[in-house]
């Protein structure tokens, strides 16, 4: 009998530290609302504008990444930071999220909630292109793309680049296998303001030769995230590190035996943390 009181006592107390704590968090959260709210008063970015920062948000999830421990897994607290940044950034200046849902919608959908909430607006659009079209159409809007693409759709980061949309982010941001919301994909947006540049660049080439060239660019540091083969020409979307000078990526293309021209820059992102396991912290 002593025993069980003690137990429903050590329970109790259990209950009434998780109960402290949650309102210790929510607490928290009403601090950083009220912060973020003087933010936009300071910035001005409450009406018109893109709040994203791509390169202080990597930051911040290295920094969280590096300090978890315990047995909740890492992709619980990287659903919670997400929520909770897409929902602040929302609230210093609207965006909506255009959705790639021509291959696989409900994937697409899992990886926009799952890294912009539910309180910001998601758009399924039937292919890249309506993404792309959609965004450029916006001032703060982001666009998701799916990596893989069926051959019909063409390539579409040719039509990235220059003042319009780029790419600014790649999906899933923390690796790992066996991970929820998986899809591979890149984010788009129009140009935005950042101190920090990305730490990868993707470049897109116009090609000419009958070979494969993604060993031959991977062997080198380099990553081919699309290709769309027309005939013998090619268009190619190519993943680097930022100091890398275009002309090594051309190199490394003639190599392969294939030819290529008319470089163009069309965005860049932080690179992805490789990470252990769920729970894992990394070291």
């Amino acid at each position: 009998m002593t025993e069980t009181m003690d137990a429903a006592s050590r329970l109790a107390g259990l209950r009434k530290e998780i109960d402290s704590i949650d309102e210790e968090v929510h607490r928290l959260l009403v601090a950083r609302s009220a912060i973020i709210d003087e933010l936009i008063k300071v910035k001005g970015t409450a009406v018109t504008g893109a709040a994203f920062r791509p390169a202080r948000e990597a930051d911040m999830m290295h920094r969280l990444v590096d300090r978890h421990r315990g047995i909740l897994p890492i992709v619980t607290v990287e659903h919670i930071w997400r929520e909770i940044v897409s929902t602040f950034t929302f609230l210093q200046a609207h965006y909506e999220v255009y959705m790639d849902g021509g291959r696989d919608p409900v994937a697409m959908r899992d990886l926009a909630r799952f890294y912009f909430g539910f309180t910001v607006p998601a758009h399924l659009e039937s292919g890249p292109d309506e993404v792309i079209a959609a965004v450029a159409r916006s001032v703060s809007d982001l666009g998701i793309v799916q990596l893989a693409q069926p051959s019909w759709v063409g390539p579409w980061w040719t039509k990235l680049g220059g003042d319009g949309p780029r790419i600014i982010a790649r999906l899933p941001f923390i690796v790992f296998d066996g991970r929820v919301a998986d899809l591979p994909a890149l984010v788009v947006s129009n140009p935005i303001s950042e101190a920090v540049g990305p730490e990868v660049l993707t470049h897109a080439f116009t090609g000419v030769g009958d070979r494969d060239p993604t060993d031959a660019l991977t062997s080198e540091g380099f990553e081919m995230l699309a290709r769309h083969d027309e005939g013998p020409r090619a268009e190619f979307l190519v993943a680097a590190p930022a100091e890398t000078p275009v002309e090594a990526i051309v190199a490394a293309f003639a190599r392969a035996s294939v030819e290529v021209r008319d470089p163009r820059l069309v965005g860049g992102y932080p690179r992805p943390i490789r990470h252990r396991g769920p729970s894992a912290a990394t070291p």
